[in-house]
């Protein structure tokens, strides 16, 4: 049967049949509750007002190394009081400082509350708490919290303005270029102005370590926490739990390009007590978790993809400090900060668009965890392969009810009920008045549908082309549909970044890149053809799509 002549709406509207599911939690949420973004932890609070406050700076925290999770937030806190109260309190002052400047602009709320205005201003008041001489005896520090509150408020018009700039553009994000250019900006004023409420903290040497090994071993937590610039190992130590309760997979991933990063440093002749502490491994630990887990889904391909940009950030190092040694002359270097990892990041994302076409990234506006981006690969790689199946049968005249062979009793059962409340005539078949009657005393409106769509749809039931529709087949169809309707929210947000010019359509070139990014052949001529009819060029609506994939 083509489908490509009519539109069809069967999806919405057989869902009238099927009674709303509970949404139930993954096996790694009740294993570990405290993974993912934790939606609902707000209602804990009533919805106050200071409770969305309180989660959207915590949220911040977790923001800088992508995690999106308050009590992570919290627990990255704790490791920055374990190393100083400076560390700790002046990141909240620039999340605040952050957070009041993007409401003052009108930033869009639900952004807000992700955190994504605030992680840069929370580093800069690490970078000032890590680089500034605080001591009251020596200098009196209040200018320096007026820096922080200014500096993290320019990062917020930064995000808005540069950030904004980028992703409509280059479809790039700013990461935590804002927090590098303002910090560089803060430091270079305390060097010239040389005051002494200004001044800087000479760096700490590395402790000497015992071997290259040792070196690697340790510099696996320490690379966590000097994302933070915390070089402290149990403050590292807590930031890498921090993230391993909100995704393991973000955990293990940054824990690979933790150890690729100061391998690298290692062989490029990086003394090892500085590997230990972190600092050849920090920038590794980032542009691993964001290739592989975060801008992409954590895939084979991905995953070398994001050791390769972890690498790729340790081989920048060098060169980096040297070109920002070039800038700035003589006097106080620039810390690198993060630059090696936004470079090495934003250069891999963008050979990854040009030369793997076939490995979608995850739309900047759906970005959550690892896990929850590889469930939606899987989601999409699952009703592909089915959908595949189901379009080979059809051109081959061979569609049979794969669903229903593996089905419970007990919903084998209840299909069976529902086929006999439709079936008003009691003759083991279903018409197109049945179906039209069973939708209307569900309240499902079909205003707008002829009974000439009503029976296109039940000619796509009948999977044995005997003209009428038997229990079987009406089974089938509501088995296809409950899996569909489980899955449709994730293949979507999965399928969005396939549509490349913006259409909301899919056509057949974006359709053939959605089935090699799931391991599936190109689509056949007369697959193409049974699919999309005359509409190969102009495409699909995505109603359209997941029409096809419930009925061809």
């Amino acid at each position: 049967m083509s489908t490509g002549s009519s539109p069809l709406i069967a999806h919405e509207l057989l869902q009238g049949f099927l009674a709303p599911e509970p949404v139930a939690p993954s096996r790694l949420q009740r294993l570990l509750p405290s993974s993912g973004t934790l939606p609902g932890i707000t209602r804990l609070g009533g919805h106050h007002p200071l409770v969305h406050v309180l989660v959207s700076g915590l949220r911040s925290c977790g923001q800088v190394i992508f995690i999106n999770n308050p009590l992570s937030g919290l627990l990255l806190l704790l490791a920055m009081a374990l190393q100083s109260f400076w560390a700790s309190g002046l990141t909240l002052l620039g999340i605040v400082a952050a957070h009041l400047f993007a409401r003052a602009i009108g930033a869009d709320r639900q952004t807000r509350r992700n955190g994504i205005y605030g992680f840069n201003g929370a580093l800069v008041g690490s970078a000032v708490a890590c680089f500034a001489d605080l001591d009251p005896a020596a200098a009196r520090p209040w200018l320096w919290l007026l820096l922080v509150l200014l500096g993290a408020g320019v990062t917020t018009l930064l995000v808005h303005g540069l950030g904004r700039w980028l992703v409509r553009f280059f479809a790039l994000p700013p990461l935590t270029l804002p927090f590098c250019l303002v910090t560089w900006v803060l430091l270079l004023l305390a060097s010239a102005l040389a005051h002494p409420e200004l001044s800087l903290q000479q760096a700490s040497q590395p402790e000497a370590v015992r071997g290259p090994l040792l070196a690697l071993l340790q510099a696996l937590p320490t690379g966590f926490g000097q994302v933070f610039l915390l070089p402290g190992l149990l403050s590292g130590t807590v930031v890498l739990l921090a993230v391993a309760i909100a995704s393991p997979l973000a955990a293990l991933v940054g824990l690979a390009g933790g150890l690729v990063g100061g391998a690298t440093g290692l062989l490029m002749g990086a003394p090892a007590a500085a590997v230990a502490q972190g600092l050849w491994s920090y920038n590794g630990v980032l542009s691993a978790i964001a290739v592989a887990g975060v801008f992409y889904p954590l895939t084979r391909l991905s995953l070398l993809a994001g050791l390769a940009a972890a690498a790729f950030s340790s081989v920048l190092t060098m060169p980096l400090a040297a070109s920002l040694g070039l800038l700035t002359g003589a006097g106080q270097p620039l810390p690198l900060l993060t630059l090696p990892f936004i470079v090495a990041t934003l250069l891999t994302l963008l050979v990854l668009r040009r030369t793997q076409p076939a490995l979608v990234p995850v739309g900047l506006h759906s970005i959550l965890t690892p896990e929850e981006h590889r469930h939606r690969f899987d989601v999409a790689r699952r009703l592909m392969a089915d959908f595949r199946r189901q379009l080979r049968g059809s051109l081959a005249g061979d569609r049979y009810p794969s669903l229903l062979a593996e089905a419970e009793p007990a919903q084998v059962a209840e299909l069976e009920a529902l086929f006999g409340s439709l079936d008003r005539n009691r003759d083991r078949r279903l018409s197109v008045s049945e179906l039209a009657t069973g939708l209307e005393d569900r309240a499902v409106g079909i205003a707008g549908v002829g009974q000439e769509q009503l029976a296109l749809v039940l000619a796509a039931i009948d999977l044995d082309g005997d003209g009428s529709v038997d229990v079987v087949e009406f089974s089938e169809l509501m088995l296809r549909l409950r899996r569909l309707r489980a899955g449709e929210e994730r293949l979507l947000q999965y399928l969005l970044p396939i549509d490349g010019d913006g259409n909301d359509r899919l056509d057949a070139s974006e359709l053939n890149r959605l089935l090699r990014s799931v391991g599936q052949p190109p689509l056949e001529p007369r697959e193409q053809h049974q699919l999309f009819g005359d509409q190969a060029l102009r495409g699909l609506s995505w109603k359209q799509f997941l029409d096809r994939l419930l009925l061809i």
